[in-house]
């Protein structure tokens, strides 16, 4: 009997580490390299390009983002399954009593990958008789509604990063509304409050309850980016599962507002580039308050400190121009609050040099002490590389712009943006930058950085 459930077992994870990739392949590609800019009027979603999000597809099959949708809280805490992709998103900077300093995230990330879906996957998930063993879980990982977490934690020494996988049909991740909860296997965020009134944007989300362990540090993950997943991958994946679980981070935070939520853009609708198909829904909650507790490898210590939340969903993002977006979410000394980012792409006639990452869009919100917001667009902010990072996780080594300056010279903002500490980066499936950033210049102050596309 133990050597049936094993087999049935592994026969399950193979199926599931298959079906996912297949699909998340299918819903967009993070490569390296883009073409040549296309036309203003080529037709989103038909196109082959291999820029950052080039191959996000079937842009008519997906509900788009209108202007004339209107971002209501606490109604749009909810998941939009419709839209293509979609996130939320906690980033904190923590401090202990004695001085220890800290960089937590967590995300949940939604993607549909159904109407890409080949039928050949769909079929297999009915048909294999391999899996037939497992039909339920099965057609239940051929689910449309995937969803990927991933967490980071940095310390002034080390950095602590793990992503997880799941499948909207098994039952393991979702977000529910009333209370609102974001689940992924046992990382859980959720509301005190039980039911809200409508209007209670506050008490729909905050108070809240963040808690999540995990454990792999960035030098060790079980599926490096860009290696080809061998043919017993499903074999490491039990190998795995079968481990005793012992995390080296375990997070339990109290979370809690002090301002308002802000819908970023015009009142949530958010531009990505000039293009007028490339939309998001944005809002932002960058006044909360966490306090709690982080046990790293066995010690435990109280923190306290800022948080920023972000949720936004969209069917597109970016054209085949489009590298990723250079992001930064800041708290500043006076109490006042910037989120600034760029769209980036590369210029083909300067592969090999470090400025080859050019600008295509940029934009910020700059938000007062007492929750007003301005908008700030592209002519009157700059968001500049300084120096960069050689990062040499995955299959070579790649510079990463991880010292930048912005400057809004209407608002007398002029910040030196550095990293809290070296190697920040996140080796997941889809690699990407994600870490506390220190800051100095006309304010002073701490936040986060995520950079894509590198």
């Amino acid at each position: 009997m133990t050597n049936q459930l094993r087999s049935a077992n592994t026969t399950f994870l193979r199926f599931k580490a298959n079906t996912f990739l297949v699909l998340i392949a299918i819903c967009f590609t993070l490569s390296a390299c883009t073409e040549n800019p296309k036309d203003e009027n080529e037709t989103l979603g038909t196109s082959t390009p291999k820029g950052f999000f080039g191959n996000m597809q079937s842009r008519e099959s997906f509900t788009p983002v209108q202007r004339d949708y209107i971002v209501e809280l606490p109604r749009d805490h909810k998941s939009h399954p419709d839209f293509q992709l979609e996130w939320w998103y906690l980033t904190f900077v923590l401090s202990t009593e004695d001085g220890q300093e800290f960089g937590l995230q967590y995300t949940l990330i939604r993607f549909n990958t159904e109407l890409n879906a080949p039928p050949s996957v769909k079929a297999n998930a009915e048909n294999s008789a391999e899996v037939n063993a497992n039909n339920h879980i099965a057609k239940n990982w051929s689910n449309g509604q995937q969803w990927m977490g991933h967490a980071s934690l940095h310390t002034a020494e080390q950095h602590y990063f793990e992503e997880r996988f799941a499948s909207g049909g098994v039952g393991n991740a979702y977000v529910n509304q009333q209370p609102f909860t974001t689940v992924i296997d046992d990382w859980v965020w959720k509301a005190a409050q039980a039911k809200v009134q409508t209007g209670a944007e506050s008490k729909a989300m905050f108070p809240s309850v963040l808690t999540f362990a995990f454990g792999q540090s960035s030098t060790y993950h079980p599926v490096k980016t860009r290696e080809k997943i061998p043919a017993t991958s499903a074999d490491r994946l039990l190998e795995l599962n079968n481990a005793s679980s012992v995390s080296a981070v375990k997070v339990a935070l109290n979370l809690n507002t002090s301002g308002p939520f802000i819908k970023q853009g015009d009142s949530g609708y958010s531009k990505k580039t000039q293009d007028e198909r490339l939309r998001s829904y944005y809002y932002s909650q960058p006044f909360i308050n966490a306090e709690g507790t982080l046990n790293i490898e066995g010690n435990s210590v109280k923190v306290a400190g800022k948080g920023w939340f972000d949720h936004e969903w969209t069917s597109h993002l970016a054209n085949s121009e489009a590298m990723g977006w250079d992001w930064f979410s800041l708290h500043l000394d006076d109490g006042s609050k910037l989120m600034a980012f760029r769209m980036h792409a590369m210029n083909e006639n300067m592969k090999n040099s470090k400025s080859k990452h050019s600008e295509i869009f940029t934009t910020a919100s700059y938000i007062a002490e007492n929750g007003t917001k301005e908008t700030i667009d592209q002519a009157n902010v700059s968001i500049t590389p300084t120096a960069y990072e050689t990062i040499n996780e995955g299959e070579s080594a790649r510079s990463v712009p991880t010292a930048w300056r912005i400057q809004i010279p209407e608002k007398d903002i002029d910040l030196s943006i550095r990293p809290f500490k070296e190697s920040q980066w996140n080796n997941s499936l889809f690699p990407y930058y994600e870490g506390r950033v220190e800051i100095k210049g006309s304010h002073s102050g701490s936040g986060f950085m995520e950079l894509t596309g590198y």
